[in-house]
Protein backbone atom coordinates (compact mmCIF):
# COMPACT_ATOMS: atom_id res chain seq x y z
CA UNK A 1 0.00 0.00 0.00
CA UNK A 2 1.06 3.60 -0.26
CA UNK A 3 0.44 6.89 1.72
CA UNK A 4 -0.40 8.21 -1.83
CA UNK A 5 0.60 12.14 -2.10
CA UNK A 6 -1.49 12.21 -5.36
CA UNK A 7 -3.74 15.53 -5.81
CA UNK A 8 -6.62 14.95 -7.89
CA UNK A 9 -6.73 18.80 -9.37
CA UNK A 10 -3.26 18.28 -10.40
CA UNK A 11 -4.46 15.54 -13.07
CA UNK A 12 -5.84 17.20 -16.37
CA UNK A 13 -9.56 17.95 -16.25
CA UNK A 14 -12.06 16.80 -18.80
CA UNK A 15 -14.29 18.76 -20.24
CA UNK A 16 -17.99 17.37 -20.25
CA UNK A 17 -17.89 15.87 -23.82
CA UNK A 18 -14.47 14.31 -22.96
CA UNK A 19 -16.66 12.77 -19.81
CA UNK A 20 -19.24 11.48 -21.73
CA UNK A 21 -17.22 10.02 -24.57
CA UNK A 22 -14.82 8.28 -21.79
CA UNK A 23 -18.21 6.46 -20.87
CA UNK A 24 -20.17 6.04 -24.30
CA UNK A 25 -17.09 4.26 -25.89
CA UNK A 26 -17.01 1.42 -23.34
CA UNK A 27 -20.47 1.19 -23.03
CA UNK A 28 -21.06 0.90 -27.41
CA UNK A 29 -18.14 -1.51 -27.18
CA UNK A 30 -20.10 -4.20 -24.50
CA UNK A 31 -23.19 -3.13 -26.00
CA UNK A 32 -21.78 -4.45 -29.21
CA UNK A 33 -20.00 -7.50 -27.45
CA UNK A 34 -23.00 -8.42 -25.24
CA UNK A 35 -25.62 -8.14 -27.71
CA UNK A 36 -24.26 -9.03 -31.23
CA UNK A 37 -21.01 -11.49 -30.38
CA UNK A 38 -22.71 -12.96 -27.51
CA UNK A 39 -25.69 -14.50 -29.44
CA UNK A 40 -23.98 -15.58 -32.29
CA UNK A 41 -21.80 -17.93 -30.24
CA UNK A 42 -24.92 -18.74 -28.52
CA UNK A 43 -26.83 -19.43 -31.84
CA UNK A 44 -23.66 -21.41 -32.84
CA UNK A 45 -23.88 -23.66 -30.31
CA UNK A 46 -21.79 -22.73 -27.45
CA UNK A 47 -24.07 -22.73 -23.86
CA UNK A 48 -24.54 -19.38 -22.25
CA UNK A 49 -22.42 -19.91 -19.34
CA UNK A 50 -19.46 -20.73 -21.97
CA UNK A 51 -19.82 -17.79 -24.14
CA UNK A 52 -20.82 -15.25 -21.32
CA UNK A 53 -17.67 -15.41 -19.56
CA UNK A 54 -15.00 -15.78 -23.05
CA UNK A 55 -17.11 -12.75 -24.16
CA UNK A 56 -16.93 -10.96 -20.79
CA UNK A 57 -13.26 -11.44 -20.21
CA UNK A 58 -12.12 -10.73 -23.68
CA UNK A 59 -13.39 -6.97 -23.10
CA UNK A 60 -13.06 -6.43 -19.73
CA UNK A 61 -9.44 -7.13 -20.16
CA UNK A 62 -9.07 -4.96 -22.79
CA UNK A 63 -11.00 -2.09 -20.52
CA UNK A 64 -8.37 -3.48 -17.87
CA UNK A 65 -5.34 -3.00 -20.12
CA UNK A 66 -6.21 0.52 -21.49
CA UNK A 67 -6.69 2.03 -17.69
CA UNK A 68 -3.49 0.19 -16.76
CA UNK A 69 -1.90 2.09 -19.96
CA UNK A 70 -3.77 5.62 -19.09
CA UNK A 71 -2.68 5.47 -15.75
CA UNK A 72 0.80 4.46 -16.00
CA UNK A 73 1.35 7.00 -18.67
CA UNK A 74 -0.46 10.20 -16.24
CA UNK A 75 1.79 8.73 -13.71
CA UNK A 76 5.10 9.29 -15.21
CA UNK A 77 3.64 12.83 -16.53
CA UNK A 78 2.74 13.77 -12.92
CA UNK A 79 6.15 12.35 -11.42
CA UNK A 80 4.15 10.13 -9.21
CA UNK A 81 3.95 6.24 -8.90
CA UNK A 82 1.58 3.90 -10.41
CA UNK A 83 -0.17 2.95 -7.30
CA UNK A 84 -0.29 6.65 -6.41
CA UNK A 85 -2.14 7.60 -9.64
CA UNK A 86 -4.39 4.24 -9.14
CA UNK A 87 -5.64 5.72 -5.97
CA UNK A 88 -4.02 2.95 -3.87
CA UNK A 89 -3.70 5.35 -1.03
CA UNK A 90 -4.19 3.69 2.67
CA UNK A 91 -6.24 4.66 5.03
CA UNK A 92 -6.51 4.52 8.62
CA UNK A 93 -9.16 2.46 10.35
CA UNK A 94 -11.32 4.95 11.92
CA UNK A 95 -12.04 5.71 8.11
CA UNK A 96 -11.94 1.89 7.03
CA UNK A 97 -14.85 1.61 9.42
CA UNK A 98 -17.32 4.43 8.26
CA UNK A 99 -17.08 3.22 4.16
CA UNK A 100 -17.43 -0.18 5.09
CA UNK A 101 -20.65 1.07 7.27
CA UNK A 102 -21.73 3.70 4.08
CA UNK A 103 -21.27 0.25 1.66
CA UNK A 104 -23.46 -1.85 4.11
CA UNK A 105 -25.90 0.33 3.91
CA UNK A 106 -25.52 1.00 0.21
CA UNK A 107 -26.01 -2.47 -0.45
CA UNK A 108 -29.00 -3.02 2.01
CA UNK A 109 -30.68 -0.38 -0.36
CA UNK A 110 -29.94 -2.10 -3.62
CA UNK A 111 -31.20 -4.98 -1.85
CA UNK A 112 -34.49 -2.84 -1.05
CA UNK A 113 -34.37 -1.11 -4.69
CA UNK A 114 -34.50 -4.55 -6.09
CA UNK A 115 -37.87 -4.74 -5.67
CA UNK A 116 -38.29 -1.68 -8.05
CA UNK A 117 -36.94 -4.15 -10.92
CA UNK A 118 -40.19 -5.55 -12.04
CA UNK A 119 -42.10 -2.65 -12.48
CA UNK A 120 -38.95 -0.89 -13.90
CA UNK A 121 -39.24 -3.41 -16.71
CA UNK A 122 -43.20 -3.30 -17.27
CA UNK A 123 -42.73 0.59 -17.28
CA UNK A 124 -40.28 0.44 -20.04
CA UNK A 125 -41.06 -2.52 -22.20
CA UNK A 126 -37.11 -3.55 -21.77
CA UNK A 127 -36.94 -7.71 -22.71
CA UNK A 128 -34.37 -9.27 -21.49
CA UNK A 129 -32.88 -11.36 -23.80
CA UNK A 130 -33.11 -15.30 -23.94
CA UNK A 131 -29.22 -15.29 -24.64
CA UNK A 132 -28.16 -13.32 -21.58
CA UNK A 133 -26.95 -15.95 -18.58
CA UNK A 134 -29.83 -16.52 -15.74
CA UNK A 135 -27.90 -14.37 -12.93
CA UNK A 136 -28.50 -10.91 -15.24
CA UNK A 137 -32.25 -11.99 -15.30
CA UNK A 138 -34.55 -10.89 -12.11
CA UNK A 139 -37.04 -12.98 -13.36
CA UNK A 140 -35.61 -16.10 -12.91
CA UNK A 141 -35.62 -17.57 -9.35
CA UNK A 142 -32.52 -20.01 -9.42
CA UNK A 143 -33.53 -22.03 -6.40
CA UNK A 144 -36.61 -22.83 -8.31
CA UNK A 145 -35.80 -23.00 -12.04
CA UNK A 146 -35.48 -25.98 -13.63
CA UNK A 147 -32.07 -27.11 -15.05
CA UNK A 148 -32.61 -25.95 -18.57
CA UNK A 149 -33.53 -22.80 -17.10
CA UNK A 150 -30.64 -22.11 -15.61
CA UNK A 151 -28.21 -23.52 -18.40
CA UNK A 152 -29.44 -24.23 -21.15
CA UNK A 153 -27.67 -26.59 -23.94
CA UNK A 154 -25.37 -27.50 -20.60
CA UNK A 155 -25.63 -29.31 -17.72
CA UNK A 156 -24.74 -27.37 -15.03
CA UNK A 157 -24.33 -29.85 -12.10
CA UNK A 158 -20.62 -30.96 -12.25
CA UNK A 159 -19.83 -28.47 -14.98
CA UNK A 160 -16.77 -27.40 -12.85
CA UNK A 161 -15.37 -26.20 -15.51
CA UNK A 162 -16.95 -22.78 -15.99
CA UNK A 163 -16.45 -21.87 -12.48
CA UNK A 164 -12.62 -20.45 -13.75
CA UNK A 165 -14.21 -18.95 -16.68
CA UNK A 166 -16.51 -17.01 -14.26
CA UNK A 167 -13.47 -16.45 -11.61
CA UNK A 168 -11.41 -14.84 -14.87
CA UNK A 169 -14.26 -12.55 -15.86
CA UNK A 170 -15.34 -11.15 -12.68
CA UNK A 171 -11.77 -9.94 -11.35
CA UNK A 172 -11.41 -8.59 -14.57
CA UNK A 173 -14.35 -6.78 -14.58
CA UNK A 174 -13.45 -5.35 -10.57
CA UNK A 175 -10.13 -4.36 -12.21
CA UNK A 176 -11.55 -2.07 -15.19
CA UNK A 177 -14.27 -0.78 -13.54
CA UNK A 178 -11.78 0.32 -10.64
CA UNK A 179 -9.03 1.37 -12.69
CA UNK A 180 -11.27 2.39 -15.22
CA UNK A 181 -13.89 4.13 -14.60
CA UNK A 182 -12.81 5.30 -10.70
CA UNK A 183 -9.05 5.34 -10.00
CA UNK A 184 -8.60 7.17 -14.05
CA UNK A 185 -11.78 8.93 -14.85
CA UNK A 186 -13.22 10.27 -11.42
CA UNK A 187 -10.08 12.28 -10.68
CA UNK A 188 -10.24 14.01 -13.94
CA UNK A 189 -13.68 14.79 -13.08
CA UNK A 190 -12.57 16.48 -9.72
CA UNK A 191 -13.20 20.56 -10.66
CA UNK A 192 -16.72 19.92 -10.55
CA UNK A 193 -16.74 19.31 -6.88
CA UNK A 194 -19.43 16.45 -5.45
CA UNK A 195 -20.99 16.65 -8.68
CA UNK A 196 -18.20 14.64 -9.82
CA UNK A 197 -19.15 11.21 -8.45
CA UNK A 198 -22.84 11.90 -9.07
CA UNK A 199 -22.06 12.28 -12.37
CA UNK A 200 -19.60 9.50 -12.69
CA UNK A 201 -22.14 6.86 -10.66
CA UNK A 202 -25.10 8.67 -13.41
CA UNK A 203 -22.74 7.69 -16.13
CA UNK A 204 -21.38 4.75 -15.21
CA UNK A 205 -25.08 3.19 -14.59
CA UNK A 206 -26.17 4.00 -18.11
CA UNK A 207 -22.73 2.52 -19.34
CA UNK A 208 -24.53 -0.91 -18.83
CA UNK A 209 -26.84 -0.63 -21.62
CA UNK A 210 -26.40 -3.92 -22.41
CA UNK A 211 -28.27 -4.62 -18.93
CA UNK A 212 -30.20 -1.86 -18.65
CA UNK A 213 -33.17 -3.66 -16.80
CA UNK A 214 -30.99 -3.76 -14.01
CA UNK A 215 -30.68 -0.15 -13.96
CA UNK A 216 -32.33 1.11 -10.63
CA UNK A 217 -29.71 -1.77 -8.88
CA UNK A 218 -26.95 -0.69 -10.41
CA UNK A 219 -27.81 3.20 -10.13
CA UNK A 220 -27.76 2.86 -6.30
CA UNK A 221 -23.98 0.76 -6.42
CA UNK A 222 -22.88 3.01 -8.65
CA UNK A 223 -23.61 5.89 -6.22
CA UNK A 224 -22.21 4.54 -3.56
CA UNK A 225 -19.07 3.26 -4.78
CA UNK A 226 -18.16 6.66 -6.61
CA UNK A 227 -19.09 8.79 -3.14
CA UNK A 228 -16.87 6.29 -1.44
CA UNK A 229 -13.53 6.80 -4.09
CA UNK A 230 -14.39 10.59 -4.34
CA UNK A 231 -14.27 11.25 -0.63
CA UNK A 232 -11.37 8.83 0.57
CA UNK A 233 -9.81 9.37 -2.74
CA UNK A 234 -8.70 5.67 -2.32
CA UNK A 235 -9.93 2.72 -4.36
CA UNK A 236 -9.31 0.07 -1.76
CA UNK A 237 -12.63 0.23 0.16
CA UNK A 238 -14.37 0.11 -3.27
CA UNK A 239 -12.03 -2.56 -4.49
CA UNK A 240 -12.82 -4.36 -1.07
CA UNK A 241 -16.73 -4.56 -1.24
CA UNK A 242 -16.26 -5.14 -5.18
CA UNK A 243 -14.89 -8.20 -4.42
CA UNK A 244 -16.59 -9.46 -1.88
CA UNK A 245 -20.41 -8.77 -3.49
CA UNK A 246 -19.10 -9.19 -6.89
CA UNK A 247 -16.40 -11.64 -6.76
CA UNK A 248 -17.01 -14.21 -3.47
CA UNK A 249 -20.54 -14.10 -3.51
CA UNK A 250 -21.22 -14.58 -7.14
CA UNK A 251 -18.35 -17.51 -7.30
CA UNK A 252 -20.24 -18.81 -4.16
CA UNK A 253 -23.70 -19.13 -5.34
CA UNK A 254 -22.38 -20.15 -9.01
CA UNK A 255 -20.30 -22.75 -7.75
CA UNK A 256 -23.05 -24.50 -5.28
CA UNK A 257 -25.46 -25.06 -8.33
CA UNK A 258 -22.44 -26.88 -9.80
CA UNK A 259 -21.57 -29.03 -6.77
CA UNK A 260 -25.39 -29.54 -5.95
Amino acid sequence: MTSNSFDWTSTRQLSPVQILLSFVIPSGIAYIGFHSVLPNLVQGGMPVLVAWPIVASAMLAVFAFTAVLLLKNEAAQLGISVAERMCLKRLPLKQWTKYIAVMIAGLMLAGAVSQMVGPFIQLTGIEIPAYMPFFLNPTIDPMNAGPETLSPGLALEGAVFILPLFALALLLNILAEELYFRAWLLPKMSRYGHLAWLTNGLLFALYHTFQLWLFPVILVGSLIWAYVIYSSKSIYPALAGHFVGNFIFSLLGLTMLVLA
